[in-house]
């Protein structure tokens, strides 16, 4: 009789068991199933069809009803390939590069700095971190429409109350004005994450290995050179790669500042390549570049800064500082 009780409980048990593995599972399969559909959909779907997009050439069937598909054999690389080595597209790739250099060297740097300020705790570390990540929580567009309000109405009016003069509005001067202060507020916005990054993983820092530092002697310049920095080094690198892939997709906002209208204003490669998604269609219309051009385009892009990435980041790890 024991035994049988015995033999029950235990049947019991494991069926209790069961019954919460199984569960497990579901809230398990429940959590991933939303983002790995996402994954699926918006990464390996869209990049595979970009890639079948680039070979394919779309023309309007003759009864008017939907399109006819057909091989286009390198064709839309050829076109691609004119356009990118013409002179439009080089100034355009000139400009972002402009903006890539002055994001790593200036924002970078600015970055780093506050970064080990507010890691080191200093006074009023806690309203840096709070105003420089405060443009990564508010939407874009808001602090957009912000940004425009102060450099085109507020600041003139401050200047003329000190000088007498009202001058132009830094988005309504010629296009250089206009560029750099757009310029001025990418670096802005951009300063959020990296602080945020940046600082966690200077807080991850073994305080014993700054004690021992400082008790040797270091200034906060040399603690910062031969502890922090190494020490964040991998972090900066993913920092300089990802800048790098995109040199051709950062669009500076511009289409949240002037929409269409900054189309003929502005050369920035990432800007060109959304407004020319945006009026282009499947079938060449004579004035934009057509979905499997723009695929075609993307194509030559990716195996232009493949290998930049990988040489950069391969440099980057070799001769890096290093945390021994």
């Amino acid at each position: 009789m024991d035994k049988e009780v015995v033999s029950v409980n235990k049947n019991q048990g494991q069926t209790r068991l069961m019954k919460r593995n199984t569960k497990r599972i579901i809230f398990y399969v429940l959590m991933l199933v939303i983002p790995l559909l996402q994954f699926c959909i918006f990464y390996i779907y869209a990049n595979f069809n970009s890639v079948l997009l680039a070979f394919q050439k779309y023309e309007m069937k003759l009864d008017g009803l939907g399109y006819k598909v057909t091989f286009a054999n390198f064709d839309n690389f050829i076109e691609a390939g004119r356009f990118f080595f013409s002179a439009r597209s080089w100034e355009m790739i000139t400009h972002s590069l402009k903006f890539y250099l002055c994001t790593l060297l200036i924002g970078t740097s600015l970055a780093l700095i506050f970064s080990y300020y507010v890691a080191k705790k200093y006074p009023g570390s806690t309203f840096f971190r709070i105003m420089l990540y405060l443009p990564t929580i508010i939407s874009s567009v808001v602090l957009t429409l912000l940004f425009k309000y102060i450099v085109t109405d507020v600041y003139p009016i401050i200047i003329k109350n000190i000088t007498g003069t009202r001058p132009t509005g830094l988005l309504d001067g010629s296009a250089d004005m206009q560029y750099n202060a757009i310029l001025v507020y990418s670096l802005w916005v951009s300063f959020g994450a990296n602080v945020l990054l940046y600082t966690s993983s200077m807080s991850a820092i073994d305080p014993s290995i700054v004690e021992s530092a400082q008790l040797d002697g270091v200034t906060v310049i040399q603690e910062f050179l031969y502890i922090y920095f190494p020490m964040i080094f991998p972090t900066f690198t993913t920092f300089v790669v990802t800048g790098i892939t995109g040199i051709f997709t950062n669009q500076m906002n511009l289409y949240t500042f002037f929409g269409e209208a900054g189309r003929n204003k502005f050369n920035i490669f990432g800007f060109f390549l959304y407004t020319e998604t945006r009026a282009s269609g499947l079938i060449d219309n004579g004035k934009t570049m057509s979905y499997s051009e723009l695929a075609a385009l993307g194509l030559i892009i990716t195996l232009i800064i493949i290998p930049i990435v990988l040489t950069v980041r391969k440099l980057m790890e070799k001769f890096g500082p290093s945390e021994d």
